[in-house]
């Protein structure tokens, strides 16, 4: 379960990078809000970043709880 869950963050991590790297925010005056926009000036949604911070949270969630599991099993012999 550690490998699975420190793959999950690493993709996690990745997806976050990608995601600062390639959607730039920029300001719509019209709305006067803020909104990313990729190189090519397409507007795009808020969500890729979302998703790879969810990503690497439920990895860090899941690598503690393995490391949970296994001191409760050393002290369980």
């Amino acid at each position: 379960m550690k490998t699975k869950s420190i793959i999950v963050i690493i993709i996690g991590l990745a997806i976050t990078i990608f995601c600062l790297y390639y959607f730039r925010p920029a300001l719509n005056v019209v709305d006067s809000d803020p909104v990313n926009v990729n190189p090519a000036g397409v507007r795009a949604a808020r969500w890729p970043l979302f998703v790879g911070i969810l990503t690497t949270f439920v990895g860090v969630v899941f690598l503690f709880i393995s490391f949970d599991n296994e001191r409760k099993a050393k002290q369980r012999k």
